[in-house]
């Protein structure tokens, strides 16, 4: 959904990868940070943050990612197996305070439920602070435009090398690619990861509910950005607590 020429399902490519640790650290200004990358992969953004001297600590639901990541931070990141992205796991996440919390590699996408968004960004807000930031990228701008231009209007690309199927009903889909494209199978099979094309208007309404501020857009490093607010009413409320 970024927009790649290849069309080869990767998240960013080295530029936009660059753009955005760049963006990250740019607000990252008073010296090296803490910094929780939320799906942090084998360490693609993590890896130059920590090399930078930025203090990572990374979590993904695949622990088979842990040495590849350990070793893009030089053996100075911190590695949690854990999914976040059913609530279940978010007591989890390690407590902060950090000064950037990223969600990126369209990581926001495989959060299905508006009420876990919602106890996400409130766990953010919890470890994120007072002067932090949380980033993700911006995939409800490239994600959308690219759907109203008509990009994938009949669900393959013009390559034919990939394939958006949507569940009917919701701003679902599944993603496939070579060999996996079938223009007549138009259900989602077995195993098949179904993720979600959140809405500007949706994050922030979950944003604001966590005491974040409306999310910023920065289209040259392809990031969105909610600062932290010190009348955070979701502080020392754990998810699904209530005040």
């Amino acid at each position: 959904m970024s927009g790649h020429a290849d069309h080869d399902q990767r998240p960013h490519d080295e530029d936009e990868t660059l753009a955005q640790v760049e963006g990250v650290a740019a607000r990252l200004i008073a010296g090296p940070g803490r910094v929780l990358d939320l799906g942090c992969g084998t360490g693609r953004v993590g890896g130059m943050l920590a090399a930078a001297g930025h203090d990572v600590t990374g979590v993904d639901r695949e622990s088979g990612h842990r040495d590849e990541f350990l070793e893009a931070t030089g053996g100075r990141g911190r590695f949690d197996h854990l999914d976040f992205t059913e609530a279940a796991g978010l007591a989890g996440l390690p407590s902060g305070p950090f000064d950037a919390i990223l969600l990126l590699g369209n990581t926001l996408t495989t959060v299905r439920s508006p009420a876990v968004l919602r106890e996400l960004f409130l766990a953010i807000a919890i470890r994120l602070d007072p002067e932090g930031v949380f980033v993700y990228d911006d995939f409800p701008f490239t994600g959308w435009s690219e759907l109203t231009a008509g990009n994938w209007g009949d669900g393959i690309s013009e390559d034919g090398s990939m394939q958006m199927l949507w569940i009917p009903g919701e701003p679902e889909f599944v993603m496939r690619t070579g060999p996996e494209v079938a223009d007549r199978d138009l259900e989602p099979r077995p195993g098949e990861r179904v993720l979600r094309l959140w809405s500007m208007s949706e994050l922030n309404d979950a944003a604001a509910g966590a005491g974040l501020g409306r999310g910023g857009h920065d289209s040259t490093a392809s990031l969105v950005l909610h600062v932290h607010r010190d009348e955070n009413p979701g502080i020392g409320l754990e998810p699904g607590s209530e005040a």
